[in-house]
């Protein structure tokens, strides 16, 4: 347990906050720091989040995507220019560079937040950043196809990677709609409806 002295109360205990800020000004954002907080945080949505604890009536992945943006945070500079994307650790001060690897990632919110990620989340990331590079390379149907890999992955974690499969679908209904595949569009919505409304008991797999 951290210490930490408020005011004139030297003796005081209580535990140090703890949560990851990215660095989103100037320098980190043109080597890809929105890439990273959004990294981190669908990444942080798949850790276990006690759902006894949700208020009545949220969704799975509501509960996910607001336990993630509380551990990590868009900021300012945190210095270090050049070297980002930067990341900081709320509770030590302590300023990592370079972070944009989901292994990376991963690893960062075991050690400062002590999140559990899956390894299936993590490769399932991974895949959707490769679609993205594919996007960028003009390559839609290799990116369909490397989404659909990216969603049987995050798949087997069910309703534990609701916000993330969202996410995953949604991106695909995006790839389809370019492809002027509307029903195809219509479908992944429609599976992206049904899982961002999930309550967090359900156990239930998207359509592939």
């Amino acid at each position: 347990m951290a210490l930490l002295v408020i005011g004139s109360c030297a003796a005081a205990t209580i535990a140090q906050p703890k949560g990851l800020r990215v660095c989103t000004n100037t320098a980190c954002r043109k080597g890809g720091s929105s890439d990273t907080l959004s990294l981190l945080q669908a990444l942080a949505s798949t850790a276990p989040v006690p759902s006894a604890r949700a208020p009545k009536g949220i969704t799975a992945a509501a509960l996910q995507q607001a336990h993630a943006c509380a551990k990590v945070e868009g900021c300012g500079c945190l210095g270090g220019c050049g070297s980002g994307p930067n990341v900081a650790s709320v509770a030590t001060g302590e300023i990592f560079h370079d972070i944009y690897k989901p292994v990376t990632a991963q690893a960062l919110l075991e050690a400062e937040l002590g999140l559990n990620v899956p390894d299936a989340a993590t490769k399932a990331y991974l895949k959707k950043m490769y679609a993205d590079r594919s996007l960028r390379s003009n390559q839609p149907r290799e990116a369909i196809n490397l989404l659909t890999a990216a969603l049987n992955e995050a798949g087997t974690l069910r309703a534990q990677a609701a916000y993330l499969l969202g996410i995953l679908l949604e991106q695909r209904a995006n790839v389809y709609e370019s492809l002027a595949d509307l029903e195809a569009a219509a479908a992944d919505r429609k599976t992206a409806g049904r899982m961002l409304s999930m309550p967090p008991e359900t156990d239930v797999l998207p359509a592939r």
